[in-house]
């Protein structure tokens, strides 16, 4: 029997705004809840609210990725300009590259986010998203988006190295659309939501429960609210519960959904950085995959062998070290199961 004291310590130290999970194969061993969904309604963060993932969100791309390639509706291994000839690398990339972070492709939230902090002056990362990801859906944000990668040449050679780039799953969200011919959501409804049971999950930032709130802004001691947005990407659309999220790290720890040539090829780590929607954990030994969005967070860590979860949605913090000592003591105690 594991003592989850320790768990709960850390937890009550920090006291961050949402709520977080440990879940095994088959139960909930333990949570922690606290503060609000929406501070203006006085609705509390719980266990069952729905609130941002960010880039957790690639998991569910990566995933529909491999089912399209394994059910031969795609080749990860074809050029980009197969899908997507408009782009004017396509040629030198895979989409397999895309997968790994190994493209080259620039981040183009990284090339906005130059234009936002002249207009936003010290505003935080989470106050700077907020307007560029509602302006970027203004209109054709897919093209928007191709349109600004075409302006810049690739960070690096094709599989040269390994480097975080939104852009990826991004395009790649689009790609799953064209090839499923259905909208994203859509696909992830009909092949991971609907057939787990995560009645609450969905693409689409706007239907999130939890309000988000600047991390660092705060007025007369109270948070500034960013809002919901409207943001569908496949880089870091989907909004989810904890409960919801229990079933999908159960289903991870089942090796569900994907067959298993698919889940070797997502668990399998290139240049030493990124799978298919997993990165390394803070915790050795473990995988892992956070998000940020506006002002949502999310953590997701998975130890295959000690068959464990730990799952953490927020939807504010109280600040940045803080939140960053919060997730350097739960690391540690993670280690020591």
């Amino acid at each position: 029997m594991r003592d989850l004291n320790g768990y709960q310590a850390i937890n009550e130290k920090y006291h961050l705004n949402g709520a977080t999970i440990l879940v095994d194969a088959n139960r909930l061993l333990s949570y922690w809840q606290n503060g609000m969904a929406d501070f203006a309604k006085q609705v509390p963060f719980t266990l069952n609210t729905t609130s941002g993932l960010g880039s957790l969100s690639k998991q569910f791309t990566a995933d529909s990725v491999l089912l399209l390639n394994a059910a031969g509706a795609l080749n990860i291994d074809a050029p980009l300009s197969d899908y997507l000839p408009e782009y004017r690398y396509a040629t030198q990339i895979t989409l397999r590259q895309m997968l790994h972070m190994a493209s080259g492709i620039p981040d183009y939230t990284e090339l906005l986010l130059v234009d936002y902090a002249k207009k936003i002056p010290n505003a935080s990362e989470s106050h700077l998203s907020y307007p560029l990801l509602k302006d970027l859906n203004h209109g054709d944000a897919f093209q928007k988006v191709v349109d600004l990668l075409n302006q810049h040449p690739l960070d690096f050679a094709p599989d040269e190295k390994g480097a975080y780039s939104n852009s990826n799953y991004f395009l790649l969200g689009h790609i799953i659309a064209e090839v499923a011919e259905m909208p994203l959501g859509d696909y992830l409804q009909q092949h991971f939501f609907q057939p787990l049971g995560m009645t609450k999950t969905r693409l689409g930032t706007k239907f999130s429960e939890a309000n988000s709130y600047d991390d660092l802004d705060f007025t007369h001691g109270k948070p500034v609210a960013l809002g919901r947005g409207d943001y569908n990407g496949g880089d870091g659309g989907v909004v989810s519960s904890l409960a919801d999220l229990a079933t999908w790290a159960q289903a991870t720890l089942r090796r569900q959904v994907l067959p298993d040539s698919a889940w070797v090829e997502a668990l399998t780590f290139t240049h030493d950085f990124y799978g298919m929607g997993w990165m390394k954990s803070k915790t050795p030994g473990w995988l892992a995959h956070n998000g940020h969005v506006f002002g949502y967070w999310a953590y997701f860590d998975v130890s295959f062998e000690k068959q464990l979860v730990h799952i953490t949605l927020n939807n504010m913090s109280s600040g940045t070290e803080a939140r960053k000592a919060w997730h350097r003591e739960m690391a540690d105690w993670l280690g020591s199961l």
